[in-house]
């Protein structure tokens, strides 16, 4: 049976054995809202487990809006002009207002990028910062697994908390929205460290909320900070905005969530031996691809295989994740996460941990024209020229009734078992 898969902005083909082949599993199909700015206003009209924003507002001189950076494909530009025109109805004057980009611990936004995430219509009306993990920080005591809770000053000040943010499986969080924004987007370097450092307790993952001890202490630290109101937003595999869920930080999350896994989540009767699957939509470099191994290596049976697609056009994209990698050793990478030196990313870092970790339980092969094969190798993966080369060789050494799923959006579709 042929196969087809995107590769960049290209498509690959390949054949499957009709009988091995368990499916080929994709988001739902469903279309973007016609008026993605109407979608936002109708939500902080009707907002879930909250009073209206432009009840909440009122009265309020202090107003923050905390956005993601550039990293992530929320919708600021469309997401942001609406609650402006909420607060003004409310009585909130611009020069209250200041929006804080929370970029967590990620390089910091040039003007132009704000620029191209904002709209120029809202940077004409209002101030915008960025956060910094390193200064600027207030102390608002510990959480109950004692991290210490540093926040961004202008955030702490402000007498009215709103953050946007988009819902979509992540690596660790279980998914992104929410209280993410707080921590780690506008929270100290310490604060994030801590947070992340759970991963090593193995109770995290896509899609994992329940007991996640990186999400929980996310939201009790938004809890603490006093996070107000929320705007989040559920798009489609096509980047378009399908509902917009607005107010309550934990409960209008939680309903989008559910959403989030209605549409991107893909039932299979069980685990399969092989799975391919394509780095689309994120083909730009290794670091963005390789999202499609975090999300899909739940649905590989031990010692199977994840063959991997992608051009990676920028090659590695992210040197130090590359470094980690080389260890190859889960313990020798956790070392380096347990005692980070100033220059560590620690969110390669903990990326870097989970791949070594999912390494060595199930083979990896990349097929990339983007990455050398002394590259793939260093990191401990194999390279194959072909996907139909990766498929036909591990056939050869899996059973005859090998399972194969076949995921042509890996990055974000959510194997549900």
């Amino acid at each position: 049976m042929k196969v087809s898969i995107p590769y960049g902005k290209d498509e690959v083909e390949f054949e499957v054995p009709e009988s091995n082949l368990m499916g080929v599993f994709r988001p739902r199909a469903v279309p973007g809202v016609d008026d993605e700015s109407k979608a936002i206003y109708d939500a902080l009209l009707n907002p879930i487990d909250s009073r209206p924003l432009q009840e909440i507002a009122k009265g309020k001189n202090r107003v923050v809006i905390i956005t993601s950076d550039v990293t992530r494909p929320t919708k600021d530009h469309v997401m942001v002009p609406p609650i402006l025109d909420v607060l003004t109805r409310a009585g909130v004057r611009d020069e209250g207002i200041k929006i804080v980009i929370g970029r967590g611990q990620h390089r910091e936004v040039t003007q132009q990028e704000i620029e191209r995430k904002l709209g120029r219509t809202v940077l004409d009306r209002v101030t915008v910062v960025q956060h910094s993990p390193d200064r600027n920080l207030t102390d608002l005591g510990t959480t109950s697994k004692g991290n210490r809770i540093l926040v961004n000053d202008e955030v702490v000040k402000a007498e009215l908390k709103i953050s946007t943010g988009n819902i979509v499986p992540h690596r660790y969080a279980g998914f992104g929205g929410g209280a993410k924004s707080i921590l780690p987007g506008v929270s100290g370097r310490e604060t994030i460290y801590r947070n992340h450092l759970y991963i090593i307790e193995g109770k995290s993952g896509p899609g994992i909320l329940k007991d996640n001890p990186i999400r929980m202490e996310m939201d009790e630290v938004a809890g603490v900070v006093g996070l107000d109101f929320i705007v989040n937003t559920v798009m489609n595999s096509e980047g378009r905005i399908v509902k917009a869920f607005a107010g309550n930080f934990l409960s209008a999350h939680r309903e989008g969530v559910e959403f989030a896994k209605d549409l991107l989540g893909v039932h299979l009767p069980s685990k399969a031996e092989l799975v391919v699957s394509s780095g689309s939509p994120m083909d730009i470099n290794f670091y963005q691809a390789s999202k499609a191994l975090e999300m899909g290596d739940t649905a590989v049976a031990d010692g199977g295989t994840f063959i991997l697609a992608s051009p990676c056009y920028e090659g590695i994209g992210e040197e130090e994740l590359y470094k980690l990698l080389t260890l190859k050793s889960p313990e020798k990478i956790l070392n380096e996460i347990r005692q980070p030196k100033k220059e560590t990313n620690l969110v390669s870092a903990v990326i870097a941990y989970l791949m070594a970790q999912t390494s060595k339980r199930i083979r990896i092969v990349w097929v990339s024209d983007g990455l050398e094969k002394k590259q793939v190798e260093a990191m401990g993966f194999r390279k194959a020229a072909s996907v139909q080369d990766a498929l036909n060789e591990s056939l050869e050494k899996s059973e005859r009734d090998a399972r194969i799923a076949v995921f042509p959006k890996g990055p974000i579709t959510l194997p549900l078992l």
